[in-house]
């Protein structure tokens, strides 16, 4: 117990000072100790602000440099998802085996176990086009020129130019240490058709490198990469049609709108319309006024029938013609960017009904173009072949890397996501983003022709690997 110790400094005395045996102590040794304590707690207090003011900084600028959206839909999501707002889970581990007929597990084998170490270290995420989501197009962003600069067709010819000097191996010789991998064999492709969409172009001229003084734009790489597929493709003697020819501006409901069309002139050739050709021709009439408008915005009308979330009366009918037509395929062809330079190597996209959903349930709560009166909010859509195209993003992954080793990827291989050039049609589709120009290494691959033709030589097998797979 502490003694009483008088409050008057003057009356103090040395033995007052002195420790007292029951366990007191003096007035200036317990006022030395309150003053300790109290340098404690206010250096405790000094931490714990300076912690609450990084914290409320950080926030701040990720408020302010539009980061911190991305930063929630990652936390939102599983660690496979991809850090944009509209980004969605993909295939769980061991969904990337397919089973063949005979109880074997073919396909998807090199994405299986690329989707584990992805799983592992996926820290570092890469950006995405917004774009292909068919959400505005941002102009701030480092990975987009000004869309309103636009390009001359003729200023570039994918098939006679590269758009910088070919990388050579260590001795010097361009290209010499890879060489084209042997096919699956002179298969025959004859009755099959596949619509290829070369991302971007014109305006548009997708991701760049380097980031402020573009010497690099994705759309002369897709446009080339598009190419060289359709020569492989047609030499097996499949129909390919192509959405742009050129590096021209081309809207993603343009794209889709031609899609339709083509549809719709297979399907009535083939016998296959479950409507009649009246209800044919009034909609070919609808998918034409996209095609004439070419523009992406609700405000512009160039959204047509896809305008709106869900799946409205016209394109529903035009899913249940598709569906039909199992012998037809759309691809989109990409190039993937990372603001961080890290990430590299292939990956394919596909949709599900779940993946379409999700996005569109969090765009109704962040997306002011959801709130419009002429976009409307229809119920969810479920009829998607989900599993027919994720089965065709492994046969690509698999092929594309197992022939093109370098483009194993870091990243996620295969991922479920809500691509409007995937989602608006019925096909089975993927949207191949073959590699990223923001790595040194893969940059380097895009530009040489043997790369380039392995790429559409894999894409080929991988066509029909799908069609042997589904036994189509």
């Amino acid at each position: 117990m502490r003694k009483d110790i008088s409050m008057k400094k003057e009356t103090t005395s040395v033995k007052d000072r002195q420790i007292d045996p029951a366990g007191g102590r003096s007035s200036d040794a317990g006022k030395k100790e309150n003053s300790r304590l109290l340098r404690r707690l206010m250096l405790v207090g000094a931490a714990a602000a300076l912690v609450f003011i990084s914290i409320g900084g950080t926030i701040f600028y990720l408020n302010k440099t539009g980061r911190l959206s991305k930063v929630r839909s990652y936390f939102s999501s599983s660690s496979s998802s991809r850090a944009m707002g509209e980004r969605s889970a993909s295939g769980k581990k061991g969904e990337f085996y397919i089973s063949s007929k005979d109880g074997s597990k073919t396909g998807g084998k090199i994405a299986l176990k690329e989707q584990a170490a992805a799983e592992k270290d996926d820290d570092d995420e890469p950006f995405i086009n917004p774009y292909a989501l068919g959400e505005d197009f941002d102009v701030d962003d480092p990975d987009f020129s000004d869309p309103e600069d636009e390009i001359d067709p003729e200023d570039f010819d994918p098939d006679t130019e590269i758009p910088k000097q070919m990388p050579k191996d260590k001795g010097g010789k361009e290209g010499s240490d890879y060489s084209l991998p042997d096919s699956q064999g002179d298969y025959d492709l004859t009755g099959y058709t596949i619509i290829l969409d070369p991302g971007h172009g014109g305006r548009d001229t997708g991701c760049v490198f380097p980031f402020n003084a573009p010497e690099y734009n994705e759309c002369d790489f897709t446009l080339r990469i598009a190419k060289r597929i359709k020569s492989q493709l047609e030499a097996r003697g499949a129909t390919v049609y192509m959405t742009r020819t050129d590096n021209s501006w081309v809207s993603l409901y343009n794209r889709i709108a031609q899609t339709h069309l083509i549809c719709l002139d297979i399907a009535e050739k083939e016998g296959k319309l479950p409507f009649s050709k009246a209800r044919a021709d009034e909609l070919r009439g609808l998918l034409q006024t996209s095609i004439d408008i070419n523009e992406d915005t609700v405000a512009s009308g160039g959204m047509g029938i896809m305008v709106g979330s869900g799946v409205g009366e016209d394109l529903n009918d035009l899913f249940e013609m598709e569906y039909k037509l199992d012998k037809v395929l759309f691809l989109s062809v990409h190039l993937n960017s990372s603001e961080s330079r890290t990430l590299h190597g292939n990956s394919i996209f596909y949709v599900t009904d779940d993946s379409v959903i999700e996005s569109e349930r969090r765009q109704r709560r962040e997306n002011s173009e959801f709130r419009r009166s002429d976009f409307p909010i229809r119920d969810e859509y479920y009829g998607r072949h989900g599993d027919d195209n994720q089965l065709l993003a492994c046969c690509l992954y698999d092929n594309i890397v197992g022939n093109i080793p370098q483009f194993e990827t870091n990243a996620t291989p295969v991922n479920a996501d809500n691509y409007a050039v995937l989602r608006e049609h019925g096909l089975t589709g993927c949207l191949i983003e073959t590699a990223f120009l923001s790595d040194d290494n893969d940059r380097a691959m895009l530009q040489r022709d043997d790369v380039i033709d392995t790429v559409a030589v894999s894409v080929s097998d991988s066509v029909k690997m799908y069609f042997i797979q589904k036994g189509i």
